[in-house]
């Protein structure tokens, strides 16, 4: 059985989520990131999610998006439901990296998918990521 990558149709985009605070949670013991992933299964443009282990055991969460219009979204409901929960930003307890996925790639060993790296658009991205946390948090304060 394949990653849900492998049967998505690109365009596409990928949404990687890390944990930057071990040990964060609530009185539920939920996490931030457990927090994102809920936050993301109910969020209009969701394609699905996969997670993984990184090279030092910790766990990572790809999420799939239509657009960057949901990932905008996900990103504002997650960071105002961070703060109200954990009293920090999401910027603060979370790592996102956002990738376009545009180009399906065919090998003798089936189909793989090759991230549509392009540096400008994905400069543009972590700037709106990074521009989405700074307005948040002046709003907040």
């Amino acid at each position: 059985m394949g990653s849900l990558a492998e049967n998505l149709t690109p365009p596409y985009y990928e949404a990687v989520l890390n944990e930057t605070q071990d040990g964060l949670k609530d009185k539920e013991h939920v996490a931030p990131a457990d927090e994102m992933v809920t936050l993301a299964t109910r969020q209009m443009g969701f394609l699905g999610l996969e997670t993984a282990q990184d090279k030092k055991g910790k766990q990572v969460t790809v999420s799939y998006w239509k657009d960057v219009d949901a990932i905008e979204q996900w990103i504002n409901v997650g960071d105002n439901k961070i703060n109200d929960r954990f009293g920090i930003g999401l910027a603060d307890t979370c790592g996102i990296e956002i990738n376009l996925i545009d180009k399906t790639a065919h090998s003798k060993h089936g189909h793989s998918h090759e991230g549509g790296k392009d540096p400008g658009l994905l400069r543009g991205l972590n700037t709106f990521v990074a521009a989405a946390f700074s307005s948040l948090t002046g709003f907040l304060s």
